[in-house]
């Protein structure tokens, strides 16, 4: 890493500068003494003017130091400040480092924290030299779920009950999430790319799952289609469940696109399906993972999986009928079922020798 500090960035829409203490009546006014903008951060609203003049006059004595990257977000138009963006922990030896942001709320919903945040990794990863940048939020910030989305920040697990609202006394999932420098330089140059996919008409996903028995050994069988190219993918695992294995299919098959593309998918599987196209799965997101007779949804882990990759790519659901005509179901059948483990003598209740079959004693 090369430390280059809070250099002042610019966007279509948005000046980011370092910040000034004069800022603060209207960074007061705009988002920080407003409740709904805290509801999901580590602090409070400031109550008093006082309180943001004093955070600020620390702010700016922290930028004597070449490792501070931290930025007021200024509109354009009128020049307005509008909110707060900062990599927090630079850490030289890590080569990393952790998001913070904030926005006033007349501002949600355009586009512009996204813009802003578009911006700092640009300069991060191209100028700074970051190796990956992190990012959590609170698992009912969808707002912040979507920014960090967007920007191709990955989803890496959900800390339970990990932090108590200091606005509601609530205890909250916290996801994390993070993106490492190659995966940025990978989005980057994937436009070009793209637009040739999307101009062949994007790519067809064919996939199944199997079971033997349910729960049971299972395996999943997927087919990729873009123009003239064709991918077979498969896998399975000794316990698992068919519903498993149907989400399993899809997940392997957009994990394995190198861009986001758009994408027509299509499965036998109603449980898959319908989850999308009736809408369940984001119910359940803004539930915290709860049916409506508030008992846990099941492979919620693969539901999180499926729905942040939707969000990379765009997702076209379409349900065929299984075991018919469908040449391409058919052939993701037999994938899954030929990537069913095979079971073992112990398994089936048999002793197995204690002689290695291959001549040696079995140690």
């Amino acid at each position: 890493m090369e430390h280059r500090g809070t250099k002042v960035l610019e966007t279509a829409r948005l000046i980011l500068r370092p910040w000034k203490e004069s800022d603060a009546e209207e960074a007061f006014a705009n988002w920080m003494n407003d409740p709904e903008v805290t509801k999901f951060l580590t602090w409070t609203p400031h109550g008093d003017i006082s309180v943001t003049r004093a955070l600020l006059r620390t702010w700016e004595k922290e930028y004597a130091s070449p490792a501070v990257y931290h930025w007021a977000i200024v509109l354009k138009e009128g020049n307005v400040l509008i909110g707060d963006i900062i990599v927090m922990h630079a850490d030289d030896y890590q080569e990393m480092g952790k998001l913070g942001y904030c926005m006033g709320k007349a501002w949600w919903g355009k586009g512009i924290m996204t813009e802003a945040l578009s911006e700092v990794l640009r300069y991060c990863f191209e100028e700074v030299g970051f190796y990956r940048i992190d990012g959590t939020h609170a698992a009912k910030n969808f707002g912040s779920s979507r920014v960090m989305e967007k920007c191709g920040l990955q989803y890496e697990g959900t800390r339970r009950s990990y932090f108590r609202l200091l606005s509601t006394g609530e205890r909250v999932d916290i996801v994390q999430r993070g993106i490492l420098r190659e995966e940025y330089f990978a989005g980057k140059y994937a436009s070009k790319e793209q637009k040739n996919a999307e101009n062949k008409g994007g790519v067809t996903l064919y996939t199944d799952g199997a079971c033997s028995g349910n729960p049971g050994a299972g395996g999943w069988g997927c087919v990729l289609l873009y123009g003239e190219h064709r991918l077979e993918l498969s896998g399975g695992e000794e316990e698992t469940t068919n519903n498993r294995m149907e989400l399993l299919a899809v997940i392997a098959g957009l994990e394995r696109l190198r861009y986001p593309c758009a994408v027509s998918v299509y499965s036998d599987s109603s449980y898959t399906v319908n989850a999308f196209n009736e809408g369940w799965v984001y119910g359940w997101e803004k539930s915290g993972w709860k049916k409506a007779d508030n008992k846990p949804v099941q492979n919620d882990d693969l539901w999180k999986r499926l729905l942040s990759l939707t969000r990379v790519h765009k997702v076209t659901f379409c349900k065929v009928k299984g075991h018919a005509d469908d040449e391409l179901n058919n052939r993701c059948d037999a994938l899954a079922r030929a990537a069913i483990p095979k079971i073992s003598p112990k398994e089936e209740g048999e002793t197995p020798s204690p002689v290695n079959k291959s001549g040696g004693d079995d140690v």
